[in-house]
């Protein structure tokens, strides 16, 4: 890797670990300051202060980021730009129609809802424990347009599982398997 992707891949890593640690902070500061007396069982060290919210807060994050950032990294073949995105959306040429994608999905249980609505199939892809991710494929002559975004706009960590969903209807428009 050269030192220009891995600054990139730096700067994005460090974004989400300050950004989740800032959604986490206010759950940690009421989970720190709402403990009466000191820590228990040989804790003696912890105290209930605003410090320890802030440690709780952002190793939190730094776990949870880093898990993201190898989830995505294991996945391999996303452009640089989609680097740990939700929101992702890939441009794929294959001669694979609407109705044989539609089978396609309908076919597989991880996928819900899947509909033609015009010129574009919409799909939910389930997902453990939360709402299902929502999928768009467009398709103008051979060049098909897939979205794939969770559930929610505020929602901004996903594991690499919407680079999945989209890499994985790319591969079956372009070799029809």
């Amino acid at each position: 890797m050269n030192i220009s992707k891995f600054l990139f891949k730096f700067v994005i890593v460090c974004s989400f670990i300050i950004r989740l640690g800032l959604v986490i902070l206010p759950v940690a500061t009421v989970g720190v300051l709402a403990k009466e007396g000191g820590w228990k069982y040989g804790f003696t060290f912890i105290q209930n202060n605003m410090s320890v919210a802030i440690f709780i807060s952002f190793a939190l994050a730094f776990l949870i980021s880093l898990y993201h950032a190898v989830s995505f990294e294991e996945i391999e073949g996303a452009p640089d730009e989609n680097f740990m995105k939700v929101d992702q959306i890939v441009t794929v040429q294959g001669n694979c129609s609407l109705g044989i994608l539609e089978g396609f999905l309908k076919s597989d249980k991880k996928y819900k809802d899947v509909r033609i609505v015009g010129d574009s199939l919409i799909a939910g892809r389930k997902v453990h424990l939360s709402n299902a991710d929502k999928i768009e494929i467009t398709a103008e002559e051979s060049i098909y347009t897939i979205h794939s975004r969770p559930f929610a706009a505020w929602w901004f960590i996903d594991f690499g599982r919407n680079f999945k969903n989209v890499k994985e209807i790319a591969t079956f428009i372009k070799l029809g398997k």
